[in-house]
């Protein structure tokens, strides 16, 4: 092994074990979507997410990865390493980064639930894992991008995936749900009416499990930068692995230690100001205390904590966890107010928090922590940064080219879908339950049988 290999192997082995953590994100994506789903679709939730997994492994190796991580081509898209045969680099990633994949298309699933064709599913898997989120990927982290390349004195910033995995998975699935359209019965007579899921235990376990999952997610990408950082200061250049700079780091003890401290630290206290915040804020106004609201006020603030936890301050972090609280609520009323049916409200959660915290890093970033993992000496405005206002347009910028990018693609894929009578069940198969009429019956027979009843009116 050459001296680069050999000093990247320990963040290699980090991310093998981080990837399996992250892979943890699944099992919360699947419990959480049975959850707030009717006990007559959960079989079809359970198949399709489980095949999207599987689907997607298939296609982040044999062009996925290559779109993402190769060599860049013209700074748009990767054109080496398609059929992966497992020789992952001086940074293994090809198994990290397939999780990052699974988790935005799991993100798109929830916001189809309970009313969409299980045809349609597999395509629009292909298209996020094989194009959308490759291309979108290339743009936020491969050093060679356009994206990056635009200044030699600052950078755009995406910590762990908000614009790359969030605005990508949320808005995909906010045009899916408004193109598809709701559930019956969810809109009726101009008001909007409650659709409860079946199991609201099974929501909360699988928000704990996203949690749990989330360390690997931003914790694990850490080990990325530093990987990277390592290989800058060993090599010259480097064919695989996220955006490393042309310089090394400056010492860790300048600035905190090891980075992975503070984004453990950072992404709990924005998680926990999020959900406690929206939580009293919606017990003032209804009187009630919402378990549904608790657990995706939580998931805004992890996603809110995405882009940003590594370049932020623990103060930071709290803004960030009050900003992701506000946003959850009154997008939540946006979507009903529009009449769009997202089961999960994973448009909002993940599209505008996802958007929300990638914007902030323009005023919130610290300088000496983004230089710690990038090498680029820039920071946000509220640190006075001389390049502060070169970091937010470059901020705002990356968000409106991803989502640019993934509307475009999402549009079309869902017009077609719909054009070609493929992306809605019928209203007989909606209302008996796709478990019914796809899957063989339902998840739970024992709650379908039929009582008894002699005429005396005892069953």
């Amino acid at each position: 092994m050459d001296s680069v290999a050999a000093q990247n192997a320990p963040f290699s082995d980090l991310l093998i074990l981080h990837g399996a953590i992250v892979f943890f994100l699944q099992v919360g994506f699947v419990s959480l979507e049975v959850g707030y789903g009717r006990s007559k679709n959960v079989k079809n939730i359970l198949l399709k997410n489980t095949v999207n997994i599987l689907l997607c492994a298939i296609v982040w190796w044999s062009v996925g990865y290559a779109f993402s991580f190769g060599v860049s081509t013209g700074g748009f898209i990767g054109t080496s390493g398609f059929f992966h045969d497992g020789s992952l680099g001086v940074v293994k990633i090809w198994f990290y980064s397939w999780n990052f994949c699974l988790a935005t298309v799991a993100i798109v699933s929830g916001c189809l639930a309970e009313r969409t064709s299980l045809v349609a599913y597999p395509l629009l898997t292909l298209v996020m894992a094989s194009w959308v989120h490759p291309v979108a990927s290339h743009w936020a982290w491969q050093r060679d991008s356009w994206l990056l390349g635009l200044s030699d004195e600052c950078r755009f910033l995406d910590f762990a995936g908000g614009a790359a995995v969030h605005v990508c998975g949320g808005l995909m699935g906010l045009v899916g749900a408004t193109i598809v359209g709701p559930r019956i019965g969810r809109f009726e007579e101009g008001r909007a009416k409650d659709i409860p899921g079946h199991d609201v235990s099974s929501a909360a376990i699988g928000t704990l499990f996203l949690w749990f999952g989330w360390f690997g997610f931003n914790c694990g990408t850490t080990y990325v930068y530093l990987g990277n950082m390592a290989t800058a200061a060993a090599a010259t250049s480097v064919d695989d692995g996220l955006s490393a700079p042309s310089s090394p780091p400056p010492p860790a003890g300048a600035t905190g230690g090891n980075p992975a401290d503070r984004v453990a630290l950072n992404m709990t206290l924005t998680a926990s100001v999020s959900s406690l915040t929206a939580l009293l804020l919606s017990s003032l106004h209804s009187g009630t205390v919402d378990l549904v609201i608790c657990c995706n006020a939580l998931l805004a603030g992890l996603v809110m904590s995405t882009p940003a936890c590594g370049f932020i301050t623990s103060w930071a972090a709290v803004v960030y966890g009050l900003a992701g609280a506000g946003i959850y609520l009154g997008g939540a009323r946006l979507l009903v107010r529009m009449h769009v049916d997202d089961p999960l409200e994973s448009s909002v959660v993940h599209f505008a928090c996802g958007t929300a915290g990638t914007v902030l890093l323009g005023f919130l970033a610290r300088p000496a922590y983004v230089a710690q993992l990038t090498g680029y000496n820039c920071g946000g405005l509220v640190y006075g940064a001389r390049k502060g206002g070169l970091l937010l347009g470059l901020q705002v910028l990356g968000v409106v080219a991803v989502a640019a990018w993934t509307g475009v693609f999402s549009v079309l894929v869902f017009w077609a879908l719909r054009r070609a009578g493929r992306l809605r069940v019928d209203q007989v198969t909606e209302l008996a339950g796709l478990d019914n009429m796809d899957h063989g019956g339902p998840a739970y027979p024992e709650f379908n049988l039929v009582p008894y009843n002699n005429g005396s009116g005892e069953r």
